[in-house]
């Protein structure tokens, strides 16, 4: 095993990694002090002062000590005193682990290092990253999900990286002993609440109807932790409506448009029936929107993405 630093910083948004690497630190206080040997602590309710007067009592244990404290994002500046000196002069064979969820204080930082410890970061994924995420996460699981199957995955289920690598964990059970997941899996396997939900703000932005738009969106945000990464499924869904409106004007019968857009029966109908109401134009004007919103959330824009979000709905329900 890798020589353990006396005191760790874990911080970020991304938490599955934080919540990963949370695990493997309690598993190997296990392996080598049996269970409950993790003495654990939470901030708000664990103050700087509990964490030092732990470190500071004599444990009956053998071995290493392992402490962890999680949520310490919420301390401020003037809680960190105590810490500070007994970071300064840690007991030997002790571990300290503490995990912010959100940036922490330089001053958190800097005892860390001084201590003669180790930061560390785990950043949660842009919106347009998430793919590449699903095809790490896999591999990191043992399996190979290719590029179609990670795209779709996002668009069925949102962005969220909790529900996308719980979703990847169902997948794997599913396909066993298979350890490849394919387009056909995700479709076949995945849950498709949010991209109904999606698909029902789409045709709410292409209705032109702003006001559901919004709050279609934000029923859908508090199920998401990034409102951009909604693009996905509605991208998707306003392009099933414009390849059904070309199919349209084109001529074809609505049994031949139906079986041409290769969706269920109940959601081609309504794919259809949408279409019939709406012009190429103002599809392509909103995926237009969307793919501008792409490069808003890319870096390329000054707007947080939950604003840049709110102003794509309307620009693309034709508001603007």
């Amino acid at each position: 095993m890798a020589e353990l630093k006396p005191v760790y910083l874990i911080w970020g948004d991304d938490s599955v990694r934080v919540d990963a690497w949370r695990d493997r630190l309690r598993a190997r206080a296990e392996q080598d002090g049996g269970p409950g040997a993790l003495e654990s602590f939470a901030a708000p309710g664990s103050t700087t002062a509990d964490i030092s007067v732990a470190l500071s009592t004599l444990s009956m244990g053998i071995g290493v000590r392992y402490l962890l404290a999680d949520q310490v994002e919420s301390w401020k500046a003037g809680d960190l005193e105590p810490l500070d000196a007994a970071l300064a002069d840690l007991p030997p064979e002790t571990v300290l682990v503490l995990i912010a969820r959100a940036k922490p204080l330089e001053r958190l930082v800097a005892a860390v290092e001084q201590a003669g410890g180790e930061v560390r970061s785990y950043l949660a994924p842009k919106a347009w990253e998430m793919p590449k995420w699903v095809i790490e996460r896999g591999r990191a699981e043992g399996l190979k999900i290719d590029q179609a199957a990670a795209r779709e995955l996002v668009g069925t289920v949102g962005g969220g990286a909790q529900r996308l690598a719980s979703e990847i964990d169902k997948l794997a059970l599913y396909v066993h002993p298979k350890t490849e997941i394919t387009l056909e899996d995700v479709e076949r396997l995945t849950g498709s609440e949010t991209s109904i939900q999606a698909y029902e703000l789409a045709d709410a932005i292409v209705a032109g109807e702003t006001e559901r738009s919004i709050a279609l969106a934000e029923e859908l945000a508090r199920a998401d932790d990034r409102p951009a990464r909604l693009a996905f499924p509605i991208i998707r869904r306003l392009r099933e409506v414009h390849r059904a409106t070309v199919l349209i004007e084109a001529g074809h019968s609505e049994k031949d448009a139906a079986a041409k857009l290769g969706q269920p029966a109940w959601l081609a109908k309504r794919t259809l029936a949408r279409a019939r109401t709406s012009d190429r134009e103002t599809l392509e004007s909103a995926i237009c929107a969307f793919a501008e919103l792409e490069v808003e959330t890319r870096g390329g824009g000054t707007l947080d993405e939950s604003t840049a979000f709110s102003l794509t709905l309307v620009k693309a329900s034709g508001s603007s």
